[in-house]
């Protein structure tokens, strides 16, 4: 459901956002990991399962851009194992979803004696999952402590054909400091990884060898000596890959990521030997962090490169949420078209009043979706967006008592709201920069509930603003329309 009324007003695009409104969507949430967004509108997420009482859902659930409920996906509960950081964790809509209708996660599956990482595949039927398809199996090591999972999936725009997905080091270096299996070839715990997206091993992978991960190299490798990369992007716009890493006690991390690469794991953590604050990391095989944040640690997590058009102040920045605090960090990117440093970083808001954040993704408004998640069984996706899109202050006497629906939409969609005074009430479709489309529509209303049809057959598939204006307050949402 939805606990706040988006409210919209239209100003022009090159006028700078300095404040932002918060929509909470999708609330209610049994420990929330990570979700993706459909090209048609709708909220794909994962609940972890386990940990807090009554809680032990491991469910991909589907919601829409106004965070109405659509339906349970896929119920993996019984077939999970969610202790600790494990669980079912990270999720990818296909590149190619309009034809493929392909959902990908990540989980932790529970044998009787034995566990192991998977990447599962669904087809899409009326947002309920069909046709479960194991992509990837791999062994989990055994009596570790069931931390260090990674399990964040995502595709890369220059290769929609390939998965990739990080695992951690899954405790080893609690275990035993010694192990340290993220420096190892041979395994893939605390590597970023690459796959085709049909199960296959790439063959230009960096250390590919034999096409069987348990012998010889493990052929899935990307990247290694990494702690625990909890999440990763990619830039749109030059298609480089980032990466945010959890430290030991004393250096959270931003990377960028290159191929065949090492990042210092155990040696190092941050810019210095490990837990240290004082000794520079002098291994000069390794690739040093974008930037760093010292103890006490936040917990990096969500991560995002903005090319968004609602907000221009990020353009080109990577946003960075934490888990302890439900931060969210501006990191302004240098070197274009490289974006291979970081020139400024600054707290840009702190998200939530209770919990942290897990995901952060941007929407196709280009507003910033984050989600309150983690150990909680009240979690949530907030919508983060500029001041111009919101009209609320103006206490406008149009109520939603519906929202609109269907949404997504083809042909037709309708609006239901509530009216405290009779008069004329005029509908108008904005496309994202602003433009009216050419669609409008007036009604004379009378006091009470009432209910307009609006046909949009005309519009392109794609998000639009629609405004409800009359002479005693204004009112707005973001409608999606679909093929």
């Amino acid at each position: 459901m939805k606990t706040k009324l988006t409210l919209l007003l239209l100003f022009p695009l090159f006028l700078h956002a300095q404040t932002y409104w918060i929509d909470t969507l999708c609330t209610g949430l049994l420990s929330p990991v990570a979700f993706d967004i459909t090209p048609d509108g709708r909220i794909f997420l994962t609940q972890k399962g386990g940990q807090i009482a009554q809680a032990y859902e491991a469910k991909i659930k589907v919601y829409a851009l106004n965070g109405n409920f659509i339906s349970e996906f896929y119920d993996l509960t019984d077939s999970v194992d969610s202790d600790f950081e494990r669980g079912l964790l990270g999720i990818a809509v296909d590149p190619d979803f309009t034809n493929t209708h392909y959902i990908y996660c990540f989980y932790v599956h529970r044998f009787p004696s034995d566990e192991h990482f998977r990447i599962m595949r669904f087809t899409d039927v009326n947002s309920t999952g069909t046709n479960p398809t194991v992509i990837y199996d791999i062994d989990v090591p055994d009596n570790l402590p069931g931390v260090h999972i990674g399990g964040n999936i995502h595709f890369r725009p220059s290769e929609p054909d390939k998965i990739y997905f990080t695992i951690g080091d899954v405790g080893s270096d609690q275990l035993d400091t010694a192990l340290n299996y993220a420096h190892m070839l041979t395994n893939p715990y605390g590597k970023t990884l690459r796959i085709n997206k049909d199960g296959t091993i790439p063959t230009d992978n960096p250390f590919y060898d034999d096409g069987n991960i348990s012998t010889g190299n493990c052929d899935i490798i990307w990247s290694y000596e990494h702690r625990n990369p909890f999440d990763f992007c990619f830039s749109p716009v030059n298609d480089s890959f980032y990466s945010s890493e959890n430290g030991l006690n004393t250096w959270d991390e931003v990377n960028l990521i290159h191929k065949g690469k090492s990042y210092g794991w155990n040696e190092c953590e941050g810019f210095y030997r490990n837990s240290s604050n004082t000794i520079l990391c002098d291994d000069t095989t390794s690739v040093l962090p974008l930037t760093a944040w010292g103890a006490p640690l936040g917990a990096v997590t969500g991560i995002l490169f903005y090319s968004g058009t609602v907000m221009p102040e990020f353009d080109n920045h990577l946003l960075v949420a934490n888990n302890d605090y439900g931060e969210i960090w501006d990191l302004t990117m240098g070197n274009a078209p490289y974006f291979d440093t970081v020139t400024t970083k600054q707290l840009w808001m702190d998200a939530t009043t209770t919990g942290g954040l897990t995901t952060l993704k941007e929407g196709p408004e280009g507003c910033v979706y984050a989600m309150n998640g983690g150990y909680t069984n009240n979690g949530a996706v907030i919508r983060i967006c500029p001041s111009w899109m919101d009209v609320e202050e103006q206490h406008s006497s149009i109520g939603f008592i519906g929202q609109n629906f269907p949404n997504p939409c083809t042909g037709e969609t309708n609006f239901r709201f509530y009216k405290n005074v009779p008069g004329t009430v005029e509908l108008t479709v904005y496309d994202l920069q602003g433009k009216e489309t050419g669609i409008s529509f007036s009604r004379n209303c009378v006091q009470g509930e009432n209910e307009i049809h609006l046909n949009v057959g005309q519009l392109v598939p794609g998000n639009y603003f629609v405004r409800i204006s009359s002479v005693d307050g204004n009112a707005g949402m973001i409608i999606t329309v679909g093929e």
